[in-house]
């Protein structure tokens, strides 16, 4: 295999979110100090599970990054039309993209390696066990040197409730934990990092390459789980080489002391650096006088581009998605775009996406704000988005 396809095949092999590693981390922890500069504070505990196991595990997990319940989460996908599977399927759905790709995993929230002691059926054949391995195991051990110098934990816990800077900061980990592992295995092969951050065609390659790949996927898998799945390796790791060719490890741990607060500093790197997105903190205040409210998202460049497409999500600058609760519930959706025209673009492709889907909605564009409300709640719709005021506009 050559070398450009092997760093095409470490990257596949990372967007399963590890490896199996029954053998002792020990060796894997010494490449990680190696590259990434910095010693493990303490050892990384490290537990076996029975891969019959894993489904319950992973709701755990799952449960663990929401603000709500895991139920309550499946009626915002499917209100905010990300999903259109059956309610009653959609986390098994999830559960079974993860467990067809999950290998081992690092949990900030217990500070442990899970290694799984069996290797799903559909990547049995991408390569050596003991290369997928090696691999993925430096990635987990490099979310673990995360988790032990910059505090991941807390950070997550800060980013509960807005949807598009946890995106952010999770590509960030995951783009680092990728690019560590190449260097690892950039390093086997008598190369070195600079030789990969320094190509764009490799980079160019390698994204292409597993963006379109669609190893172990299931193709009923709703396509928003499978992007989210992806976005942070792909787009981290387009963001963390970025930072790298910028200066080094060293402008990583800048990063992590002031990570992107959104997926759109994480799509456009140079915008992060240029400092061009930086705003307060988001809030998941919903608008005055809306009750009842199940939830206020924040949806962010990157879904708003999978939603629209990314043509016409561009100019993203702000956005808050509430759900009103109810049998059906109610949305109520107000974005905010760099200009009015990038407004405009996002209004015609947002209004066209909800009427393909069958969706009965008012969507006004008044400058550079565009509104949506769509659901059985007229008093929540007149009280957000007034129909005379639409009319107007």
């Amino acid at each position: 295999m050559s070398r450009r396809r092997s760093l095409v095949f470490a990257l596949f092999c990372s967007i399963s979110l590890s490896c199996f590693a029954a053998s002792p981390l020990a060796p894997y922890q010494a490449a990680v100090e190696k590259i990434r500069g910095r010693k493990f504070i303490t050892d990384v505990k490290n537990v076996t599970l029975e891969r019959s196991k894993l489904p319950a595990i992973l709701r755990e997990q799952i449960g663990k990054e929401l603000p709500y319940s895991v139920d309550e989460w499946v009626t915002i996908l499917r209100a905010m039309q990300l999903v259109d599977v059956d309610a009653q399927q959609v986390v098994p759905k999830l559960l079974a993209l993860y467990e067809s790709q999950v290998l081992a995993f690092y949990d900030p929230h217990s500070h442990t390696y899970y290694s799984i002691d069996k290797v799903p059926e559909k990547l049995q054949a991408l390569g050596d066990p003991k290369m997928l391995e090696e691999m993925v195991a430096v990635h987990e051990l490099q979310h673990a040197i995360q988790d032990q110098h910059f505090h991941i934990n807390e950070k997550i816990a800060a980013l509960r409730k807005d949807t598009d800077g946890g995106m952010a900061y999770h590509s960030v980990l995951e783009g680092e934990a990728v690019l560590v592992m190449m260097a690892h295995m950039l390093d086997k092969s008598g190369m070195k990092l600079d030789d990969l951050a320094g190509s764009d065609d490799l980079v160019t390659m390698i994204m292409s390459a597993a963006q379109s790949d669609q190893s172990g996927i299931d193709p009923s898998t709703p396509p928003f789980f499978a992007e989210s799945l992806k976005f942070p390796y792909l787009q981290g790791l387009k963001f963390v080489i970025a930072a790298y060719r910028r200066g080094g490890w060293a402008e990583l741990d800048r990063v992590h002391a002031n990570p992107p607060q959104s997926t759109r500093e994480v799509m456009h790197p140079e915008e992060y650096f240029a400092r061009k997105t930086r705003r307060a903190a988001w809030s998941p205040t919903p608008p005055a006088g809306i009750e009842n409210v199940l939830a206020v998202e924040h949806g962010g460049a990157f879904t708003w581009s999978f939603i629209v497409g990314e043509n016409n999500a561009k100019g993203w600058s702000d956005d808050r998605i509430t759900i009103v609760r109810g049998k059906t519930p109610t949305v109520l959706v107000e974005t905010k775009w760099d200009t009015p025209d990038q407004a405009m673009a996002f209004a015609k492709a947002y209004d066209a996406f909800l009427a393909k889907r069958g969706v009965g909605a008012r969507v006004v564009r008044e400058g550079a704000v565009v509104k949506a409300v769509y659901g059985p709640d007229t008093v929540a719709k007149e009280r957000f988005l007034p129909t005379a005021k639409a009319k107007a506009a």
